[in-house]
């Protein structure tokens, strides 16, 4: 049987990505945009989904605290309150801009754009189907199929943090945890 410690509202998350930015348009955003020139948000930035920024950008693991009232918060773990399935946590942000370029007659214009501004997110919080500058939501989708707390699947150590949908995009996976309470299968 695999054994996993219990998740906590504590530490930080795994984070996810690489990068440390890169050129957007022309690139995975397609060729250069018009009009030219363009505001560093202008609209014509094409979105795309998360999963095809991991070279490109970088969520740092950010602190694992509820975006709302936990669903269970009458049973405590080492002082702490466990995470749940279905748990929602604060906001993932990423701080990495992104080159976007406009081209048209007798312009050319290459500004730093903010990369959640080129981030396909229809979950909580998003701007005209972009992530906002918050970042987006994390939820807990618990592996456990066998131990649950107050009726709800409990989370464990490295359950994700997303289900990489434009939702819940995050591919950051719970890294705060008991140091002695474990959960199995």
């Amino acid at each position: 049987m695999s054994y996993q410690a219990a998740a906590l509202f504590m530490g930080n998350c795994s984070g996810h990505g690489e990068g440390t930015g890169g050129s957007w348009h022309p690139g995975p955003g397609g060729g250069p945009i018009s009009p030219c020139p363009h505001s560093p948000k202008h609209e014509n930035i094409v979105p795309k989904a998360m999963a095809e920024h991991l070279v490109y950008g970088s969520w740092k693991p950010t602190p694992q605290t509820p975006l709302k009232k936990p669903i269970s918060t009458n049973v405590i773990i080492n002082g702490k309150i466990p995470i749940v399935d279905q748990d929602l946590l604060s906001p993932h942000p990423t701080v990495i801009q992104y080159a976007t370029t406009s081209t048209g007659d007798k312009c050319l214009t290459t500004l730093n754009t903010p990369a959640y501004h080129c981030h396909v997110y229809t979950g909580i919080g998003n701007v005209g189907g972009r992530e906002p500058a918050v970042g987006h939501v994390r939820k807990c989708f618990a592996s456990t199929k066998t131990v649950f707390i107050n009726g709800v699947r409990a989370g464990r150590f490295a359950d994700p943090l997303g289900d990489k949908t434009t939702n819940f995009p995050c591919l950051s996976l719970i890294a705060g945890a008991s140091p002695n309470v474990y959960i199995g299968i």
